[in-house]
């Protein structure tokens, strides 16, 4: 090991900024964008291309003195004679505006709001958009018939509504071109879903939810150093939770991130109770087992009153998973959580309640390998009487710990066999579980696979943000801008280029790339206390850290201080 130059000036400036008070939140923001193509396919329209997908609305600038009417459709994709295609399908969004310019100035191309998206549903109400922003709607395109005014970059712009993000504070690339492009597919989706202001579901309902939410932080913590609309999200979904089980679990995910993260505790101190008390779940707990039985019960054939296991979504995402009354996803969840309320009482100086929380986690442990490891396959079964061995229940135990090390190889061969057998949101555990075992060659694999069962398979269907699930085949009412499909930013982020907070707030940071078969690799990771950058090359790893670092790398561990670092 010798030490490269350190970065005086960038730790100096990374310790002046920091990552702000995750409670200073902003208001969401208009960006103007103007057209990366105009072009006319078809006599007497214009093409408007952005590129990009944003929520928002068109501006046009006409000339001094031009009136008249116009016709303009807005959508999301187009068909291959170049029009915006107006009947997509699924919940993909188009509309049809008619309208007259007839003063001169900037005119705003009117919309209609859409009644599902604006008054909510039965799941909750929908979060309405602030009334300087108006109605807005998800578009890439912009056709435009009968303008009154010639159709040019000076006269014609998106107005995208955001949250101010620093979309310059992180980077990737390597060797692998494919895998750049899904970063970078996920790394915008983060940034166009803000436009709420809080962590939405996509345009159909616009409405949070919890594991939507938990996949939406740890994206956006890979994109910036801010955590205000992180906290802002969970606090809101903590007064408006939703139905599903292990969406309430989820809430701890959130509560442990955003103190690991930011390294501010209040947020915690404010929802302990309720994490404790009510997202833990421990009224489920079946004292006789060990384990959480949320599922259907033998006797009455009904879950317990409150608890709606859902494994995955849309249902037909399961890998024909078997719900019993003792949940393999559930109980995984179950243990991961207690380790990370043990975590949080202890911040907080509970030590009585981080003992007991260590402690059941470890009967849960035991109580996990008796319920559900089946010996003669070397897998994990979905419940207490099956022997059915999913994905997700194999894919959540090796994720969160529940895996000993003799029994990992078979696990990871099952899950390998099993490919994409899980939605683009059941994936985050998925690509969790291969990085967990150390096989960064299937995760990545699979980040890069094709088809239409795959992020660059996204990509072939017309998309700049990711899609709710893989293909409107496998969810016909499916959206086009949901942000739950961006696992692969975070495990970019936090394993691949291997970049997690150590000790709270990134006081201490820890450096833990796995490339797999990469040769070259760099990136720009945000933190707490800075940028940490990691690069390798020939078989080299250079990385600067803003704070003391363990770096962990091919076996070998070092200790170091802030700088920049050549590890040979």
């Amino acid at each position: 090991m010798r030490p490269g130059v350190v970065l005086a000036v960038l730790l100096l400036c990374a310790c002046r900024l920091g990552a702000g008070d995750p409670y200073d939140y902003k208001r969401t923001v208009q960006r103007r964008v103007a057209p990366v193509t105009i072009t006319h396919p078809i006599e007497g329209r214009s093409l408007v291309d952005f590129k990009q997908e944003a929520f928002g609305f068109l501006e046009f600038v006409p000339p001094k003195g031009a009136r008249g009417p116009y016709e303009v459709r807005l959508g999301e994709i187009i068909k291959p004679d170049g029009s915006v295609k107006m009947q997509p399908g699924a919940t993909i969004r188009s509309t049809r505006i008619v309208g007259e310019i007839t003063t001169d100035g900037v005119h705003r191309v009117p919309l209609q709001p859409d009644k599902r998206n604006t008054n909510g549903g039965q799941e909750g109400a929908a979060i309405k958009m602030p009334a300087e922003h108006g109605v807005v709607t998800p578009f890439r395109f912009a056709e435009v018939f009968h303008a009154p005014f010639p159709i040019t970059s000076e006269t014609v712009r998106m107005v995208a509504v955001e949250y101010p993000m620093d979309m310059k504070a992180s980077s990737f690339t390597c060797d692998n071109a494919d895998l750049v492009k899904v970063y970078d597919l996920c790394k915008a989706s983060i940034h166009a879903t803000s436009f709420a202001g809080l962590y939405v579901d996509g345009d159909r309902e616009r409405i949070p939810y919890e594991a939507d939410a938990y996949l939406n932080q740890l994206g956006e913590y890979a994109v910036h150093a801010d955590y205000s609309l992180a906290r802002a999200s969970h606090e809101y979904l903590m007064a408006h939770p939703t139905w599903p089980t292990e969406w309430k679990q989820h809430s701890i995910k959130m509560a442990w991130a955003d103190w690991m993260w930011s390294g501010d505790t209040r947020s915690l101190a404010k929802c302990y109770d309720q994490l404790k008390d009510d997202k833990l779940l421990a009224r489920y707990r079946r004292a006789s087992v060990g384990l959480l039985a949320t599922g259907p019960s033998p006797v009455t054939k009904k879950a317990p009153q409150g608890a709606r296991d859902i494994v995955d979504w849309p249902t037909g995402e399961r890998d024909g998973f078997v719900f019993e009354e003792f949940n393999a996803v559930v109980n995984a969840f179950y243990y991961k959580n207690l380790l990370e309320m043990a975590d949080i009482a202890k911040a907080l100086g509970k030590v009585d309640d981080a003992a007991a929380f260590a402690a059941c986690a470890k009967e849960v442990y035991a109580a996990y390998q008796k319920t559900f490891y089946r010996p003669a396959t070397g897998v994990y079964a979905d419940g207490e009487k099956t022997d059915h061995a999913s994905l997700h229940a194999n894919a959540a135990a090796l994720a969160f710990g529940l895996v000993p090390k003799a029994a990992q190889a078979r696990v990871v061969e099952h899950l390998a066999a099993r490919g994409m057998a899980c939605s683009v949101y059941f994936a985050q555990y998925l690509l969790e579980a291969f990085y967990e075992a150390g096989r960064a060659d299937l995760a990545l694999k699979l980040m890069t696979a094709t088809g239409d069962r795959s992020w660059l398979g996204m990509l072939d269907q017309g998309a700049t943000i990711t899609l709710e699930a893989w293909a409107p085949k496998y969810k016909g009412n499916l959206d086009m801008n949901h942000a739950w499909g961006t696992p692969p930013l975070n495990i970019i982020s936090r394993y691949l280029l291997g970049v997690t907070p150590l000790e709270p707030g990134f006081a201490k940071i820890r450096i833990a790339p796995q490339f797999g078969p990469l040769k070259t690799v760099k990136g720009t990771v945000p933190t707490a206390k800075g940028p940490v950058v990691v690069d390798y090359a020939g078989g080299t790893l250079t990385v600067t850290t803003p704070a003391p670092a363990v770096v962990d790398f091919l076996g070998f561990k070092r200790e170091l201080r802030a700088g920049t670092w050549v590890l040979d």
